[in-house]
């Protein structure tokens, strides 16, 4: 199964609006043309004009609205690169290991930008970013430092630490592998759009190099940053659909395991770095649920698609902040959640442009399977599906397909029940609805209260409490009409941070344990 691209979907509902409140966040001054290139990026060239454009670009796409600064910040860039062909200093001999992470940003975003525009002046800045700055790193990914010692220090915004032979090395330990994603979409771009068999070749060979290395990687072991991890992951999984090697998807599939054992809080984001749960960070959460969603296309296996709910609930949409930006919290240790940072604006924030993108193309495959009944008009088959719906929240689904045909709607395990008058089957996972052509029906599902050993939730929902209470089980919870209380107290689902000023949320403080 497949999804289908962003500029195939349109985000409606709650998640249209979402969108709607970060675009206009990431047109505030600091992300304007007269700023981006110039403001302090602690260390990071690329990294904050990179993300900002693939945030505005993700956008654009899945909301059908020109952004307002887009066009001016990519056609600026040339006049900021330098000789080489990126950005930034030019070090003789050396790999800045941060240098490398902005640029793959960098080239995510004029990937993203040049499919969304197919202007043709942006594949020759892509093209001189993979020449200039990544083809000399061949031959030196097998020498990079994993047994440097950065298990303890750094911030949340990471810097340079110190140079290691060939390597100027990063106190976000590993990030030189955030280079996966950006240098796979661009070997996808440039191999379509503008071929030149010499540097396909020798990208491909760089790649090869970097994914064989990324898979030997002790990732508990050093602490590795999670963010560096899973977006490396997610360009592991991009080189696994260029190249069909079986070996990379088995690689995924067990550096992701390992993130959830390790790297993943009590509430579904992360810990910064493996085993030190510090503080989370948005970036990371919206790389996990991406990872998650493409492992279930690619797999099947409804692990994927369950998680991937809890954790764009519970994980991505209880990051996102009053202003439209993401910010980063506590990791619970103790049982309870609270904010680290309110807004992470110099990363997260622009991270979250495609990370709400992706919660709207991955919520259905392009033949048919709606993993995730959000509000969105998305394509089927070539034709269009309309879903308008209030899940998780509620339980109605309205779905208006053209053409009419087969659709599965996957069923987690906390559903009690799917009525619809156009059932016609279901399997352990699915349920099948034979939709009529064109005509507006809806769908019912119906969702229970539940607990693990440590946690309750009403369906993918994680419920807390302002203060403690001594609860034993999901059964000490009353729903209704929307709200939930136990012992005579009311409690909340983490998903609603975006609706508290800012000053309620940094006070906030939520009992996520049962105790």
């Amino acid at each position: 199964m497949k999804y289908n691209s962003y500029k195939e979907i349109t985000a409606r509902g709650e998640l249209g609006a979402r969108c709607a409140l970060l675009s206009a966040r990431l047109e505030s001054p600091i992300y304007r043309p007269d700023v981006i290139y110039s403001i302090e990026q602690g260390g990071w060239p690329g990294d904050w004009e990179g993300r900002t454009v693939l945030a505005l670009t993700s956008l654009a796409d899945v909301t059908r609205r020109e952004p307002s600064y887009l066009d001016e910040i990519v056609s600026l860039l040339r006049s900021h690169l330098n000789e080489k062909g990126y950005l930034g200093p030019v070090y003789e001999n050396k790999l800045n290991e941060q240098q490398l992470s902005g640029h793959s940003w960098l080239l995510r975003g004029l990937c993203e930008y040049y499919l969304y525009r197919k202007y043709d002046f942006v594949l020759p800045l892509i093209d001189g970013i993979v020449r200039g700055l990544f083809l000399p790193a061949k031959g030196k990914y097998e020498l990079y430092p994993l047994d440097a010692d950065r298990r303890e220090g750094g911030d949340m915004s990471g810097s340079t630490l110190c140079s290691v032979g060939d390597w100027i090395i990063s106190t976000d330990t590993g990030c030189a592998y955030i280079p996966l994603d950006g240098l796979t979409q661009a070997y996808s771009v440039l191999t379509a759009y503008l071929p030149d068999k010499e540097r396909d070749a020798a990208l491909s060979a760089l790649l090869d190099e970097m994914t064989a290395q990324f898979c030997k990687i002790p990732f508990v072991q050093i602490k590795m940053q999670t963010h560096a991890t899973l977006t490396g992951l997610r360009g592991l999984i991009r080189r696994y659909e260029q190249t069909e090697n079986e070996d990379l998807l088995y690689e995924a599939k067990r550096i992701f395991a390992l993130y959830e054992s390790h790297g993943m809080t009590s509430t579904y984001a992360n810990k910064n770095w493996f085993d030190r749960p510090e503080w989370t960070e948005p970036c990371a959460i919206i790389d996990s649920y991406m990872v998650c969603s493409q492992l279930f296309a690619l797999t099947d296996d409804p692990h994927y698609a369950e998680l991937s709910q809890l954790i764009l609930y519970n994980g991505v949409f209880r990051a996102q902040r009053s202003n439209g930006g993401f910010g980063c919290d506590t990791c619970a240790e103790d049982g309870v959640l609270g904010i680290h940072c309110y807004e992470a604006y110099w990363c997260c924030t622009m991270r979250g442009g495609e990370g709400l993108a992706a919660a709207a193309a991955y919520a259905v495959t392009n033949d048919g399977i709606i993993i995730n009944p959000v509000s969105c008009d998305t394509l089927v088959n070539g034709r269009k599906l309309k879903i308008i719906s209030d899940y998780p929240h509620g339980k109605t689904v309205k779905i208006r397909y053209e053409g009419g045909g087969r659709l599965y709607l996957f069923v987690p395990s906390w559903t009690t029940g799917v009525k619809c008058d156009y059932i016609s089957g279901c399997d352990e996972n699915y349920v099948y609805i034979d939709a009529p052509d064109g005509e507006e029906f809806t769908v019912t599902v119906n969702k229970r209260l539940w607990n693990d050993e440590t946690r309750v939730y009403d369906g993918p929902l994680m419920l807390a409490s302002p203060e403690p209470l001594e609860l034993t089980d999901s059964l000490d919870v009353t729903a209704e009409n929307g709200k939930y209380t136990a012992k005579g107290k009311e409690l909340k689902t983490l998903d609603k941070t975006y609706l508290l000023s800012s000053e309620q949320i940094t006070k906030e403080k939520l009992c996520v344990k049962l105790i």
